[in-house]
């Protein structure tokens, strides 16, 4: 009984958890047109293909001959340009209860008349409605329609500043000014509205009164107020509260359509002077109330609204970063929808709707890593990195990865030092290349070595069965995690390894497998190299202490291993953590039960592995260095190290001039910067690298 409850404890160890079942309602949802939709300001004007909504090309190509017609159409009610740097046109929206009658006004920002600032979703639907401006038909989305219906006043008109209407689409310098100019128009707006749209079309608008004080968001008198008011009145909390959980079930089928998934509002909601009115169909609630409503028992809509309001200021790469999940019809409003928040309050990139997309890209990174100092910003989550016209030095930025991560605690810093950079222009030779610019990203570094040999996902055992794990390959059930450091055997066999070669330029190789494993589990969020060094208060058992020490010695007779102070403890840790790296790269998760915790942690601390870049695999150079990089690279790839990076690059020669990026690497023995310190010692040289 002794010995089974021993090898009992010794296989906790390496189990691992089943995913928990997700608690995620399921609501039926009617079919939904798929078109691509568009936002406030330039989200109605997408020229290039939706980043976000994919669909067949002659959809895509019919759309936008569509938005096009529109334009044309709705641009013969603009009697005159705006003829000055300040200038724009006010919307004047009639008082009735008819048909939607406006007239055009023009004025200087500079010194405007009171005014309101709407900030919407165009809405996904396909079919139009039509408004007459200064007594021409002009068409608008029905979410727009319904919006100005509900702002539209019984008795007395609106001055009111709507992107669609007040900026002509069809003219590209005018709708170039006016992304300049956005901040500016919600910064002296009287007041911003937030139209989320129409819930109970037949009722009419409430009657509401708005207080004296501008500064005080709890005071304002709406339709409704928490507590009490809204009991009173027809149970709206409830009521709003299901509205907004349905529209954000529905918005995850239709690519974010709805107000606080869209990119641009972020700019027009954080420039507003005072905390916006929110109109729910014939509702009006103050903010306050909206975030109330916004917030579940799991978690709030609403962060990146309530950062901004409390720091206002970013750099361009914060920006992108904390609105990556935010959806935009345009690509190019990835960039130009947050110019308007960036630090400083002005950047070199300059919006013009005529550029194509890869070069609006292009000289984004460009300003990137010139204002960031550092190539970091190259760095994402994509391991396929290439298709749709963009070069793959280009990061895509719906999937930034956060630059602390990407140094870790551990202050990586493999390339320490600012980077050099340039763009060149080159003839486009290459078939296999993606960049329609002719542009190549210059890029200075020191060649590290070519990747020999390399493992994957199939050549790994699956994780320990205790729970019922099953995984296949190839159809066949593979063999599971039977003893320990299997995986160090199953993945030195597939590299080839050879220690009897010498260190290359005498590099510390001490913390080999388990330093990469550890760097891959905590995925940046915790230290690899704290980890080494807490290893002695890890309480094994001396069951299983015997039963590592025994398997160290079967891999260091079977690969000619010196046995050092420093291979011991790489070995141990690596087999207290080898259970969570086959099933993070199997599986995605690991979360250890208690009997492992024992072994993994101190009894207050919990470990949940994280999975965003899981599909990663261990590689060999020709130096004899072992690594780690995306799943997608291949052996005669090259390992170098860019100045102004934190970590080594990996690249793909393509033809006789240029490389492409495959992505970022660990190599034990370089991240700290040793192979820098060698470079100005004069041991190693750089060259530069153009990437396509």
């Amino acid at each position: 009984m002794k010995r089974i409850g021993a090898v009992r404890e010794s296989r906790n160890v390496f189990a691992i958890f089943k995913k928990p079942k997700s608690r995620t309602p399921q609501l039926a949802l009617p079919p939904l047109k798929q078109a691509p939709s568009a936002t406030s300001t330039q989200d109605v004007h997408a020229d290039a293909a939706s980043e976000e909504v994919q669909l067949p090309q002659p959809n895509k190509n019919q759309a936008r001959s569509d938005r096009e017609a529109v334009r044309a159409e709705n641009a013969q009610v603009y009697s005159q340009d705006i003829e000055h740097e300040n200038g724009i046109r006010l919307l004047r929206i009639q008082p009735g209860t008819d048909e939607i009658c406006a007239t055009l006004e023009y004025f200087d920002l500079e010194s405007p008349p009171q005014y309101d600032g709407l900030s919407y979703c165009w809405g996904a639907q396909q079919e139009l409605e039509v408004v007459q401006v200064d007594g021409k038909d002009f068409r608008v989305s029905k979410h727009l329609y319904a919006a100005m219906r509900r702002l539209r006043r019984p008795n007395r008109d609106r001055l009111i500043w709507i992107d669609v209407i007040c900026v002509n689409q069809a003219n590209i310098p005018e709708r170039n000014a006016s992304v300049q100019l956005m901040w500016k128009i919600y910064a002296k707006a009287h007041r911003v509205i937030v139209w989320v749209g129409e819930t109970e079309a037949q009722t009419s608008t409430c009657k509401r009164q708005f207080s004296a004080s501008k500064h005080d968001d709890s005071q304002l008198v709406w339709c409704t107020q928490p507590g009490l008011a809204a009991l009173e009145h027809d149970h709206v909390s409830k009521k709003l509260g299901d509205v907004l959980q349905q529209l954000e079930w529905a918005s995850n089928v239709t690519h974010g359509d709805v107000w606080w998934k869209r990119l641009w509002v972020i700019q027009e909601f954080s420039r507003a002077r005072e905390h916006p009115t929110v109109y729910i169909g014939p509702h009006a609630i103050g903010w306050n109330f909206f975030a109330q409503l916004m917030k579940t028992d799991t978690h709030d809509r609403l962060p990146l609204f309530h950062h901004l309001r409390s720091q206002e200021e970013q750099s361009l790469l914060q920006l992108l970063f904390m609105a990556k999940d935010f959806y935009c019809s345009d690509p190019r409003d990835r960039i130009y929808a947050l110019l308007g928040l960036v630090k400083g309050g002005t950047t070199s990139i300059k919006p013009d709707y005529a550029e194509p997309v890869p070069q609006v890209y292009e000289d984004a990174t460009m300003y990137l890593l010139q204002s960031e100092k550092n190539l970091d910003v190259l760095l994402d989550g994509r391991l396929e990195r290439s298709g749709g016209g963009y070069p793959t030095w280009v990061p895509h930025f719906t999937m930034l990865r956060d630059r602390k991560l990407i140094q870790t605690l551990d202050g990586y810093e493999a390339g320490r030092g600012e980077p050099v950079v340039s763009l060149e222009r080159q003839p486009i030779e290459c078939e296999i290349c993606t960049s329609h610019t002719g542009r190549a990203l210059k890029v200075k570094a020191i060649p590290f070595g070519c990747i020999t040999y390399r493992s994957s996902e199939k050549d790994l055992p699956a994780p320990d069965s205790t729970h019922r794990v099953i995984l296949k390959n190839h159809d066949h059930a593979k063999a599971e995690l039977s003893r320990p450091l299997q995986t160090v055997d199953a993945v030195f066999e597939c590299l080839k390894i050879d220690f009897s070669r010498e260190p290359y330029l005498q590099l510390d190789r001490a913390k080999g497998l388990s330093y990469l494993i550890l760097d891959y589990l905590f995925g940046g969020e915790r230290s690899a190299v704290a980890e080494h060094t807490r290893i002695e208060r890890v309480r094994t058992t001396d069951e299983m202490k015997g039963m590592i020490s025994r398997e160290i010695d079967k891999l260091v007779k079977k690969y000619d291993m010196t046995l050092t102070d420093a291979v011991r403890l790489d070995l141990n840790l690596t087999a207290l953590w080898e259970n969570a790296f086959i099933t993070v790269r199997h599986k995605g998760l690991y979360t250890p039960d208690d009997e492992a915790r024992r072994f993994l942690s101190d009894e207050k601390e919990m470990y949940h592995v994280p999975s965003k870049l899981r599909r990663r695999d261990f590689f060999i150079t020709d130096n004899g260095f072992m690594g780690m990089g995306p799943a997608t690279l291949e052996p005669g790839d090259e390992v170098i190290v860019p100045f102004g990076a934190s970590r080594p690059f990996i690249v793909r020669k393509h033809g006789e001039d240029h490389y492409v990026l495959i992505g970022d690497a660990v190599v034990p023995g370089v991240m700290p910067g040793q192979l820098v310190n060698l470079y100005k010692e004069g041991s190693v040289e750089a060259c530069d690298y153009l990437l396509r």
